[in-house]
């Protein structure tokens, strides 16, 4: 017997499956502990197969369906770290059953764990399938996989035979743009999240992945996070990580722990190369304060290249401008759809646990300076969503996105305009956000301000170059008319009536 997977890994999984011994009749799931660490653990005679699962919103489905295709495999080894309860609702599946209901967001009808974590499994696998897999596997949770027993797990009564359910595949609406060079901002990580999927699921360029996976991915994806509080994060339900585990999570970032993956970016940062970056950044950061040479690096030049599994996040580099802590991060390779939210939690903690500490530093050096928490932005260099997310993104977007997309004109960072008409010219002055002119341009028609505009590069926000291109055609029409002009009111087309008619009468 050898085991034949129709689905290579778990969306999201770093790892592919590791085979073991052919006529073994068990499976090993290692949930989010890295699969090669746990096969050093155990003898490959034990097991015929062994791999991760991350997600049971989403990996749950490929699961059923490599066992389904696999009749062989009758026992069931769960181990390893359940950060996302994956663990608990797989065990739940073969211990409480399922029923039909529907998936948290997208709302689309699945086969839902009986669970108190939500864990769904596709429509198009019959009722009486999933039984039988549940009848036909002994599953049990190992917490120490080492030293565990393999031969006291019991062998199921009831047999299967071999069903193969590729799942159906999942299709979105054609867009076409740049591959490289997009920027979204938001107030929060939230708002962030929901543009940078939009961005991606319209104009992300679909390739595979060495995961036998498909992709949607866009290069250098600037995103910017403005005003998220550290105290008190904005975590809606349609987020794919709820206020637990990012509290789980935060840790990994700004503490010195070892995680699943032999590291954790916070043990990069502290201890990796043998000194405690991030202190070191701090205490750069109080001796010169304006200083441009404060720079964290994840990235290993003697191992990353050679022996795989690199860190995802390799640069972090801070500022202090106008008394605002802002904090660059760079990751080479990012899940956004279910890893940038829990990521950008964690960062935003430990940029705020360092402005903190920068303040009480300058303040014990008796030179207090009020230093406010900037902006977050990440550049993800490969910006991504799994293909097995796409219809996902797209229900969250359509849903939660068109909240954020509301009239910008008065939030564009380059500035505001006061159109106006003077005789037969148009005038428009350019203010600051405080209202302050800095500039007034003049011209006789819209196509002449609108080259002066694009010269001057000073509009920022597609909605806000709409609604301008708008208002100068609205000024041009009433320079022709003879009629008043007021910005954002309707043309009084009266006027022309009443004109016509006064010139009538003196005639």
């Amino acid at each position: 017997m050898s085991f034949e997977p129709i689905y290579r890994k778990d969306s999201g999984s770093s790892n592919s499956l590791i085979s073991g011994n052919p006529s073994s009749d068990t499976a090993i799931v290692t949930l989010w502990s890295k699969a090669k660490d746990v096969a050093a653990k155990i003898d490959p005679k034990d097991y015929c197969v062994l791999g991760q699962l991350f997600s049971a919103e989403r990996g749950l489905d490929l699961l059923a369906r490599n066992l389904l295709a696999n009749p062989g495999i009758k026992k069931m080894v769960v181990t390893g770290i359940d950060f996302s309860k994956s663990g608990i609702v797989l065990l739940d599946f073969f211990n409480n059953g399922f029923e039909k209901g529907t998936a948290d967001v997208t709302e689309k009808p699945c086969w839902r764990i009986k669970s108190k974590y939500p864990g769904y499994i596709g429509l198009d696998i019959p009722k009486d399938d999933l039984n039988t897999l549940r009848e036909s596997v002994i599953a049990v949770r190992a917490t120490d996989i080492a030293n565990f027993d393999f031969s006291s797990l019991k062998t199921p009564l009831v047999s299967r035979d071999k069903k193969i359910f590729l799942k159906p595949e999942e299709t979105s609406k054609q867009y076409i743009g740049e591959y490289a060079g997009y920027m979204v901002r938001g107030k929060t990580i939230a708002e962030a999240w929901l543009k940078l999927l939009d961005v991606i699921m319209k104009f992300g360029k679909v390739s595979g992945t060495h995961y036998d996976d498909q992709q949607k991915e866009v290069m250098n994806l600037l995103s910017i996070i403005s005003d998220e509080d550290p105290y008190n994060f904005f975590i809606p339900d349609y987020l794919p990580c709820d206020e637990q585990r990012i509290k789980e999570y935060i840790p990994r970032i700004t503490r010195d722990v070892k995680g699943i993956d032999n590291y954790t970016y916070g043990s990069r940062m502290r201890s990796w190369f043998t000194v405690d970056q991030i202190q070191n950044a701090t205490e750069k950061l109080i001796r010169e304060p304006i200083s441009r040479a404060v720079a964290i690096s994840l990235w290993d030049p003697v191992k990353d290249l050679t022996i795989g599994g690199s860190p995802c996040l390799n640069h972090i580099w801070f500022r202090i401008v106008d008394n605002k802590l802002h904090m660059t991060c760079i990751f080479r390779s990012h899940d956004m759809f279910e890893g940038y939210p829990e990521n950008l939690f964690g960062l935003r903690m430990l940029q705020e646990e360092i402005r903190l500490a920068v303040v009480n530093g300058l303040l014990d050096k008796g030179a207090p300076l009020d230093i406010k928490l900037g902006n977050l932005c990440i550049l993800s260099q490969s910006a991504h969503v799994y293909g097995d997310s796409w219809e996902h993104c797209e229900k969250v977007t359509e849903k939660y996105l068109k909240k954020y997309t509301y009239h910008l004109a008065d939030m564009d960072p380059r500035g505001n305009f006061i159109v106006s008409i003077e005789g037969n010219e148009i005038v428009l002055e350019h203010t600051s956000p405080t209202r302050e002119t800095l500039g007034i341009y003049r011209a006789k028609s819209y196509f002449e301000m609108m080259r002066i505009l694009t010269e001057e590069n000073i509009i920022s926000l597609i909605p806000h170059a709409i609604d301008i291109g708008s208002e100068l055609q609205k000024a041009e029409l009433a320079i022709k008319l003879g009629i008043h002009y007021n910005q954002d009111q309707p043309l009084n087309l009266d006027e022309i009536k009443d004109s016509v008619i006064m010139k009538s009468k003196n005639v």
